[in-house]
């Protein structure tokens, strides 16, 4: 049995099969998932678990390159978590449209759904190489 670490099996189990330049949403509970895109739910109740607790649970886990935040994101809360946990740089589009968030959401592996109740709580990930 894990002693430290994500111990959700199925998370545990994505975040292993991640390569270089591959991508993975963590995200808000209401953010869409397109078909196809295997989801990771691990929201209890609406504020569990929260964005940050998910940020903070894999960040010692995963080399990362860079992300992707909606526009709308600019300035708030979720975007200074996400800064706060990941030295990576950020890129910005908006949230709706033919080349937004919800629509680059397609090109992820996996999303890893939160309980968050705040607005744009949704980071795209970009996996690097510790090399």
């Amino acid at each position: 049995m894990l002693t430290h670490g994500v111990l959700n099996a199925q998370l545990a189990q994505a975040m292993a099969g991640l390569r270089h330049k591959d991508q993975f949403v963590i995200s808000d509970c209401g953010l869409p998932v397109p078909d196809g895109v295997e989801v990771i739910d691990l929201a209890l109740v609406f504020g569990v678990p929260r964005f940050k607790d998910v940020l903070d649970a894999i960040k010692g886990d995963l080399v990362l390159e860079s992300g992707v935040m909606a526009e709308e994101a600019l300035g708030k809360e979720p975007e200074s978590l996400v800064k706060d946990a990941f030295a990576v740089p950020l890129t910005y589009v908006p949230h709706d449209g033919k080349d937004g968030f919800k629509a680059l959401v397609s090109q992820a592996k996996f999303v890893i759904r939160s309980g968050e109740t705040t607005p744009y709580s949704n980071v795209i990930l970009r996996c690097g190489v510790p090399f």
